[in-house]
């Protein structure tokens, strides 16, 4: 059930005991080895939005019935905090339309209590991971795409070429345009994690690399280029959720740097890497 056989996170919201201890039971039986879960289990709706604070969660499995909330509004109140983390609702209560209802507030499948089995849970907590993860690839390619229909890759009459008379950065440096990619890389990923942290942007390196380009008479379809390249590796070296948050989140990096590269060639600004001057 995991992907790439890594652990997967469920967040199970349930108040009664026995209900929660036959849900871990039942989610452990698997013949698969590497279908390993670990459950979060939380019994009060403001506990598992804490837990959705802090933790990273790849599904959760929701009771309507809770002692701070109850019904639609639990499932609502719990898809706000959640985002786009797949809910699947575990309820008791047999009631005409409440389960197109859920469905129709987020929740990506319903189950009855008493109906549940071990094969059947597992399938739709599988499943509800499954097709988040094929959304979260979709996603990504479409981020892909858009970059890559801005690249000189794919431009005939390259902004590069019109700005410096001369080709793409990537045909005239391949060495150093390898190079390039490869600071990018590092610096694109430390870039997300200062915004997820709320710390201070790399601005400096930001600044070193825009004058990398800069000098070797680079424009905006180079950085993109760069940017590109830099992705590609990044999905290779990180898993989906954790490429696909670097990919969309580094956009504004690329943007901001766009912005330097345009002011380093109003102003002619020098900012070289030491090893650069060594």
């Amino acid at each position: 059930m995991a992907e790439d056989g890594g652990t997967r996170v469920l967040l199970l919201v349930e108040d009664n005991r026995a209900d929660a201890e036959l849900v871990k039971e039942y989610l452990a039986q698997s013949d698969d080895d590497d279908s390993g879960i670990r459950v979060i289990h939380v019994s009060r709706r403001d506990d598992a939005a804490a837990v959705l604070q802090r933790e990273r969660v790849d599904v959760i499995l929701l009771d309507l019935t809770l002692p701070d909330a109850r019904g639609l509004r639990t499932l609502e109140s719990i898809r706000d905090t959640a985002g786009d983390v797949p809910i699947v609702v575990l309820t008791g209560a047999e009631e005409d339309g409440l389960a197109a209802s859920c469905l129709d507030a987020g929740a990506q499948d319903y189950l009855l209590k008493f109906e549940i089995r071990p094969v059947a849970l597992r399938r739709a907590v599988g499943y509800a991971i499954y097709r988040k993860t094929g959304e979260d690839r979709r996603s990504l390619a479409q981020v892909f795409a858009q970059y890559r229909e801005m690249s000189s890759q794919n431009s005939t009459t390259m902004v590069t070429a019109s700005m410096a008379g001369t080709g793409a950065l990537r045909m005239r440096y391949p060495d150093g345009f390898d190079e390039i990619v490869g600071i990018y890389q590092e610096l694109v990923v430390t870039y997300v994690d200062c915004l997820f942290v709320k710390q201070a942007k790399p601005r400096v390196q930001m600044e070193e690399i825009v004058t990398l380009i800069g000098d070797r008479s680079g424009g905006p379809r180079d950085l993109l280029d760069v940017h590109v390249a830099a992705l590609d590796r990044v999905t290779a070296a990180h898993e989906g959720e954790r490429a696909r948050a670097i990919a969309v989140e580094g956009r504004l990096m690329a943007l901001e740097m766009m912005g330097m590269l345009v002011e380093f060639y109003r102003v002619g600004q020098r900012r070289h890497m030491a090893w650069s001057t060594a």
